[in-house]
């Protein structure tokens, strides 16, 4: 038992070393074309695999479908233009018309201006197509629940005028109705109406398992939905054009969708504009008719003064003193009415408690010349406003950002309260300080008759409320006129088209990439393979990984035709190639001892199942038909197959002779074949290691050597037990036998063992089973590969002491793809 587990341990450092060694070698790339040439179908298979899956995928997978337009943008107010009047909106920056065109508010405006409310489809086993302005059917919505979310249900007509609706798809629930009346569900009221009949039948008959639905749409999910599949590009910032896109699976409702929006966007810019017009207009209007009632009012009172005081002509009053005083009344109007627009704004803010509307200050801006300052200060504001709005969008009113904006938003009004406070006090000291030199001059007047000043009074705050009226007319005028002009600042470059083809799924792309895909997989597959690959496939490998110098006696050619119990196969056909490569043995082994009489060759392999009794029959089978006299020798004692080979009785055979029951003569049984004669192993003892390591064995063998030219004994497999390894030390033709692509790598190791330390320097081999491919890469110029893999030296162990004759054979897939 010790030398069995000093052999293992041995065994283990070696395999450990050719492990380490074989990691280090380069990549075989004979090898690889040999298992690719092996696993060609394999490849094949993948490759068609993964190409039926991009067919599968093409066929079941929905077309989305894109409408693409491209806009500009362009600040063009006629009306402004010719009447040099300021347009508040003005800008080169474009993030604010890009925001408006992904605003939730005008996606609703678009989906309340087309048939959207409900959605129509056709369900098949695997897709869902939407029916677009296509459905045989119609559904009106009389009332709904704002509250539910989108709702599925499923239509089947029995007949033209009734059907039945089914919805909640856990419990099913179901309702007859009649199409023209009135259905009323739990969460809706509406009325079906069938367009055409014969569509839905033969739809229905058509296809298989087809299902025919409709959707309630909840309208912030579709707006959702729908911004989603909207994409913006900005294609030039200089000249503020972009590239608007719409996906979705239906290619009429991806281009209507579009083209709403486009038509909503206008309609909201022009709108903005007139809004803030009409705001302008209000506040002129206003002030008119307070310059006209005071206007009026002085008329009278001029005219009951000449009344009064019989004045007609005046002229006779001082020209110089009149004009001072009208210019000084002017300036004083001009800060009145600045002085009377700020406090309106002030008062504004005051009683503002949440956010300020730009709107109410653009009245009270653009009427004057004083307000560029202040109208800086209102664009931040507004556009604080608006990043808050977009934040809120997905933000809660007390989220941090949201409450950073509001801190931002107060910041800014009181800039704007402390700015309009500023001016108002200039504004104020100013008019107080025109007051004062208006009131000296009227002094340096005192002098005239009291009724001439009292007229030219009178007659001068005539003057002044017509030219503060004329002024407000005029521009009442001119902002009315731009109203009419303002026009939507979005030109259309590119028209929108109903798509052709789809977007997705590319089939080019698709394809491609299936098949990239496939032989991505095939090439890993195969290099996995490469990398497992561990079972020895020709001499030059044994060569390459063996620690040793061996000797190569030989290559058996693989046996197609299935072995059952009788394994000598020459007979059949001496002139065959199996027959050949045995005869190329037999005149081998003359080379590896000049000695004259009779010699022992013994055959022994690493584990059961590669071939080293079918070895020895068909070698001893082929050297008794050179003349020679050969007996072949079944020593292994625990799984012994000569005797079947022979079609022989296993009653007595070289157990009994060692154990002194039969004498030698009595075990020799005589096969069909002249000069070849064979001993079978006999009943199973329980301790065949003592009898193979006896020297009754010697004693035999120096025995048969008197009898016959060349005895062969069929040892154990030593990679299982060492019993045989005293015999093949004593042998003078030891040999090894290897199975092509059944033997592992690591077998090698106890070849390596064999010669490095057990001396047996006369050891050679002989690899079994080379098939044509294996042959075929013999040959080629690569002949060596590099990995090595961990062996237990009990491998197979179990199935040795066992009577399963099939346990070591070639698994069936293996032999099936040899045929």
């Amino acid at each position: 038992m010790k030398n069995q587990r000093d052999y293992n341990e041995d065994v283990e450092r070696r395999e450990q070393a050719a492990m380490l060694n074989s990691l280090n070698t380069d990549f075989d790339l004979g090898l690889f074309l040999y298992i690719l040439r092996k696993n060609f179908v394999m490849v094949l298979l993948l490759i068609g695999f993964l190409f039926l899956l991009g067919v599968l995928y093409l066929r079941y997978t929905a077309p989305i479908f894109q409408t693409t337009t491209e806009v500009q943008f362009e600040k063009n107010n006629q009306a402004n233009q010719l009447l040099e009047v300021s347009d508040y909106y003005d800008g080169n920056d474009i993030s604010s018309e890009i925001e408006i065109l992904k605003s939730p508010v005008l996606m609703e405006a678009v989906i309340n201006n087309l048939p959207l409310e409900v959605s129509y489809y056709a369900k098949g086993q695997f897709l869902k197509e939407e029916t677009y302005k296509s459905a045989p059917y119609t559904v009106k919505i009389i009332e709904k629940d704002s509250t539910i979310e989108t709702t599925y249900i499923t239509v089947d007509f029995t007949s033209e005028n009734s059907g039945e609706l089914i919805w909640d798809s856990k419990d099913e629930k179901r309702m007859s109705f009649k199409t023209g009346e009135l259905i009323e569900l739990p969460f809706a009221k509406l009325i079906i109406k069938v367009k055409d009949y014969d569509k839905i039948e033969k739809e229905n008959n058509s296809i298989k398992g087809k299902e025919t639905l409709f959707a309630i749409n909840n309208t912030q999910s579709l707006v959702r939905e729908f911004l989603g599949q909207l994409e913006i590009l900005i294609l030039n910032v200089n000249a503020k054009t972009l590239q608007i896109s719409f996906k979705d699976r239906n290619r009429l409702k991806s281009y209507e969708i579009l083209e709403q929006l486009i038509h909503e966007f206008r309609l909201f810019t022009v709108q903005k504009k007139r809004r803030s017009s009409k705001q302008i207009l209000n506040f002129l209007d206003d002030q008119i008719e307070i310059v006209y009632n005071k206007q009026k009012q002085n008329e009278l009172e001029i005219q009951q003064f000449k009344r009064d005081n019989d004045i007609t002509d005046v002229e006779q009053f001082a020209v110089v003193y009149t004009e001072r005083l009208n210019r000084m009344d002017e300036a004083q109007a001009e800060l009145e009415l600045k002085v009377s627009a700020l406090k309106e704004m002030k008062n504004r803010i005051a009683d503002e408690e949440g956010e300020i509307d730009m709107y109410a200050f653009l009245p009270l801006l653009i009427v004057n010349d004083y307000d560029r300052s202040l109208a800086q200060v209102v664009d931040n504001l507004n556009e604080i406003l608006l990043n808050r709005q977009k934040k809120l969008y997905g933000l809660k009113e007390t989220s941090s950002p949201i409450d950073e904006f509001n801190y931002q938003i107060d910041i800014q009004k009181k800039i704007i309260f402390e700015s309009i406070g500023i001016l108002l006090g200039k504004y104020e000291f100013q008019l107080k300080e025109l007051q004062g030199r208006f009131e000296e001059v009227q002094m340096k007047f005192l002098g005239q008759p009291e009724a001439e000043i009292e007229f030219l009074r009178l007659k001068r705050l005539y003057d002044i409320n017509e030219k503060f009226y004329t002024m407000l007319v005029q521009k009442k005028t001119e902002y009315s006129i731009s109203q009419e002009g303002y026009v939507s600042d979005l030109n259309v470059l590119k028209t929108p088209k109903i798509a052709n083809t789809p977007i997705s799924p590319n089939r080019t792309i698709v394809f491609v990439g299936f098949l990239l895909a496939g032989i991505f997989i095939s090439f890993s597959y195969l290099i996995i393979k490469y990398l497992l690959h561990n079972k020895i496939t020709t001499i030059s490998e044994i060569r390459k990984f063996a620690q040793s110098n061996i000797k190569v006696l030989g290559v058996v050619p693989e046996y197609t035709t299935a072995l059952l119990s009788n394994q000598l196969v020459i007979n059949k056909n001496l002139k065959s190639m199996i027959s050949e490569s045995f005869r190329a043995i037999r005149s081998n082994l003359e080379f590896l001892s000049s000695q004259k009489g009779s010699k022992v060759l013994v055959v022994t392999s690493t584990v059961s199942g590669e071939g080293k009794t079918f070895i020895a029959i068909n070698l001893g089978s082929i050297i008794a038909h050179s003349g020679k006299k050969v007996i072949i020798v079944d020593l292994d004692l625990r799984r012994p197959k000569i005797h079947k080979s022979f079609d022989a009785q296993n009653r007595i055979g070289i157990s009994t002779a060692l154990i002194g029951k039969n004498t030698i003569e009595e075990c020799i049984n005589h096969s069909s074949q002249e000069n070849l004669d064979f001993i079978t192993a006999g009943p199973i003892p329980p301790n065949p290691s003592e009898l193979i390591l006896s020297e009754k064995m010697d004693q035999i063998i120096e025995e048969l050597k008197k009898e016959y030219d060349l005895i062969i004994i069929d040892t154990p497999p030593v990679g299982i037990v060492t019993d045989g390894i005293e015999m093949i030390r004593k042998a003078d033709y030891p040999i090894y036998i290897f199975r092509a692509e059944y033997s592992r790598r690591n077998f090698i190791n106890n070849l390596d063992a064999l010669i490095n330390d057990s001396n047996i320097n006369k050891l050679s081999i002989v690899l079994n089973s080379v098939g044509k491919r294996e042959r075929s890469y013999k040959y080629s110029g690569y002949n060596g590969y590099g990995y090595g893999y961990g062996y237990n030296t009990n491998y197979y162990h179990s199935d040795y002491y066992t009577d399963d004759e099939e346990s070591h054979k070639r698994p069936f897939w293996n032999r099936l793809r040899r045929k």
